[in-house]
């Protein structure tokens, strides 16, 4: 059957992180995994300062529409939480994942999905990292109406006419 071709996913959700580079981080160790697991890396996709609320990203299509065309044998990300924060999202991802015999690997979460405690682990892992987006959304939330009551500038385009003032 020959090497099993792999389909790096990285993605950072700001442009700090992109800077500090994580992205590049991410792909070294990813790239090391599938030479230790005697993968042929395929392809590398690339989400760049976008975040993982949903599946609406540039790479993230790409790459599930390579796993549909039948080009890819494994994902391999170097945390969950780097392909999705959303347990419907990732149930969807591992619905496909599975209709098209693709396997998935994360460096930081070793998970046996053949066995029920593993699809238990997994699951709440995800499930933790999407109260993590939630309950970061309910802080920006709440800091932005503070800022709004106390009169400061949210963001957004500057009126014609208006200067900001922090």
């Amino acid at each position: 059957m020959g090497q099993k071709k792999a389909a790096i996913y990285v993605r950072v959700s700001t442009t700090n992180q992109v800077d500090r580079d994580s992205l590049k981080t991410q792909e070294e160790r990813l790239r090391a995994f599938c030479t230790m697991n005697e993968y042929e890396v395929h392809k590398l996709y690339r989400d760049a300062g976008i975040s993982a609320k949903d599946t609406n990203r540039p790479a993230l299509e790409e790459l599930m529409r390579d796993i549909k065309a039948g080009v890819v044998d494994v994902v391999v990300v170097t945390k969950l939480d780097r392909i999705t924060r959303s347990v419907r999202d990732f149930v969807g991802l591992l619905e496909t994942f599975s209709k098209t015999g693709v396997d998935f690997s994360s460096l930081a979460e070793s998970f046996d999905t053949s066995i029920a405690i593993g699809r238990f682990a997994l699951n709440l892992v995800v499930l933790v990292a999407q109260l993590e987006r939630e309950m970061t959304a309910e802080r920006v939330a709440t800091d932005m109406r503070h800022r709004a009551i106390k009169g400061k500038w949210n963001g957004g385009v500057v009126p014609h006419g208006y200067m900001t003032q922090g």
